[in-house]
């Protein structure tokens, strides 16, 4: 979390020395939330923050990449989309790859690339380095950031294992937790039964049918890959907000 802080304030000192930051995350969601967690940090030292997704319709997208090009675009957040060739930096110094083994070495690279022989500076955050990651650590081409203490007012996290026949613990906790004011995700492999994922792979959408009936009256949401960003929003909108006691 401090490092990812300190990436947000870096883009600050960048844009004083009149240069532009990008952030690179891998879905859609994400760099919507960085997004909204950016802009409110630099709200206050008047840095406004663009998004670039390829979900944004085309004339948004447009002016996206204009401001990008011409360099008003001081701060840019976004996916895959700020590798296509179409977009252009007019002077990028700042480099935030978010979950950066979910990019490849190319990927990564052509990002870079877009700061014109400029080196930009360059911060790679993940939770599960890749082994080239692991490489340029033993051999000094990184410097890291070692967190040894978790963030203030981190509760324990407790980890069990249950079989699928004893979940009826699970969901009455569930209930309780709720009962608190407290808000539950159920994370499932599948979007939608019948992928090749094997016997009793539990589907998002089946799930939150079988939850909505199995912990009724709780308020059961759901959100997944394939929903338009912004009815995905609009979910995780109403699960923050405690609209939703559980989702999936």
């Amino acid at each position: 979390v401090r490092v990812l802080v300190g990436g947000y304030w870096g883009f600050a000192a960048t844009a004083r020395m009149g240069l532009q930051g990008a952030l690179l995350a891998p879905t859609d969601l994400l760099a919507r939330q960085h997004l909204e967690t950016v802009s409110a940090l630099l709200e206050g030292v008047g840095i406004g923050v663009t998004l670039l997704t390829g979900s944004l319709k085309a004339d948004v997208k447009a002016r996206s990449l204009e401001a990008i090009a011409s360099g008003q675009a001081l701060v840019v957040v976004g996916t895959h989309a700020l590798l296509q060739d179409a977009v252009s930096f007019a002077d990028l110094g700042l480099v935030v790859i978010d979950e950066q083994h979910r990019f490849g070495v190319d990927q990564r690279g052509a990002l870079e690339a877009k700061a014109g022989g400029r080196s930009p500076h360059v911060l790679l955050m993940t939770a599960t380095p890749i082994p080239r990651t692991l490489g340029q650590v033993l051999y000094a081409d990184l410097d890291v950031s070692d967190l040894r203490t978790p963030p203030a007012g981190r509760v324990k996290i407790r980890t069990g294992v249950k079989r699928p026949g004893d979940l009826d613990g699970t969901w009455q906790k569930v209930r309780e937790e709720a009962a608190l004011g407290h808000r539950t995700f159920v994370v499932v492999p599948l979007i939608e039964e019948g992928a090749d994922e094997g016997d009793g792979a539990v589907a998002a959408e089946s799930e939150a049918v079988r939850l909505a009936a199995l912990l009724d009256p709780l308020r059961v949401g759901m959100v997944h890959g394939r929903l338009k960003p912004a009815e995905r929003d609009a979910e995780m909108s109403r699960f923050r907000d405690g609209e939703l006691d559980v989702l999936v």
